[in-house]
């Protein structure tokens, strides 16, 4: 199975990045990759969008699209997600109905340093991702206090769960 992981932080000791990082060796047996530059992007713009995709946007948008399952982990700012990842989702969504988004299996993952877990920032983002299309994983996973947890094989395990459930929403094949 083919795993892209976006990470909604590009802080270079990034919390959610490190657990991002996680879903691999959680699942040794998938092809996991891990996109934490989504700061490369452009900001939406239809008239961007008019004369191409820009180059890192097509590279998101086929990372996307070659997965068999996406997971996106994000803390949460001010009680949803930063601008970055909802700047990535913009691009992603587009165009409309014919998103590499729509239909594909998402697991959302929040990972924060206090004891909230992000819970906010799931629901908003599960509501936009399925706004958009997605089949997103009816179990989002919070980790509050994450930082701590990331030794943990408990958290490995809980990651590889997660995941296995979402690639459990795919659509069955025709």
């Amino acid at each position: 199975m083919r795993i892209a992981v976006l990470s909604g932080s590009t802080r270079s000791a990034s919390l959610n990045t490190r657990v991002a990082r996680l879903v691999a060796a959680a699942r040794p047996q998938d092809e996991v990759v891990v996109d934490a530059a989504l700061d490369r992007l452009p900001f939406y713009d239809g008239d961007l969008e008019d004369a191409g995709w820009p180059p890192p946007v097509a590279a998101l948008r086929d990372l996307v699209a070659g997965s068999d399952v996406v997971v996106v982990v994000t803390p949460e700012y001010n009680g949803t997600i930063p601008g970055l990842l909802g700047n990535a989702l913009d691009w992603l969504s587009r165009p409309h109905r014919d998103s590499p988004l729509q239909g594909r299996p998402v697991l959302v993952v929040t990972a924060t340093a206090g004891r909230g877990g992000g819970r906010s920032a799931a629901a908003h983002l599960v509501a936009v991702l399925e706004r958009i299309g997605a089949r997103v994983s009816p179990s989002p996973l919070s980790l509050p206090l994450a930082g701590e947890r990331l030794q943990d094989p408990a958290l490995r395990e809980a990651l590889d769960a997660a995941v296995a459930q979402a690639a459990s929403c795919a659509l069955p094949a025709a």
